[in-house]
């Protein structure tokens, strides 16, 4: 009966170690994205007329940019894009929102998971970036980045994953 205590002991232990362990790691991969996410953030605060973040991710096209998705003084959604050098700022009105987009492949694509919805600017555009998987029948599944205009919502281009 001691030996079972003892073992028990040094298991519970050693996974206490683990799960500090890796969880200081994640922090410490982690810690640059989220210097600079806590930095975007900021500059859409002092320069724009962001007062409340609610979420904030990244879009990579061209150029990298940080998308910050809040609301103004009176609680109109806005959505601030932070590049390196540059930042821009529209109302929620000036366009369509996620999920108009995400019912834009719903409608094409009833079978359609989307996966994620993220505003972004792409040659210069704003557009909102759909990604989403389909799995025909009897096919393999296939994933997929639909880009819409951030004004209007006109489809502006599909980009197929393929595994080759």
């Amino acid at each position: 009966m001691r030996k079972a205590w003892k073992i028990t002991i040094i298991a519970g232990a050693a996974a206490v170690v683990i799960v500090t362990g890796m969880s200081m790691a994640f922090n410490f991969i982690m810690d640059k994205e989220w210097t600079e996410q806590r930095a975007a953030v900021l500059t859409a605060y002092e320069k724009t007329v962001l007062t409340k973040a609610v979420k904030v991710e990244r879009f990579v096209a061209e150029k990298p940019y940080t998308v910050i998705t809040g609301e103004d003084k009176i609680g109109q959604p806005v959505y601030v894009w932070v590049g390196q050098d540059e930042i821009h700022t529209e109302m929620g009105s000036a366009g369509i929102d996620a999920a108009q987009a995400e019912a834009k492949v719903k409608a094409a694509y009833p079978e359609a998971k989307v996966l994620r919805t993220t505003p972004g600017i792409r040659s210069g555009e704003l557009v909102w970036e759909v990604f989403y998987k389909l799995q025909p029948e009897g096919k393999i599944e296939q994933h997929f980045y639909d880009y819409y205009a951030f004004k209007d919502g006109q489809a502006i281009d599909t980009l197929r994953l393929t595994i080759q």
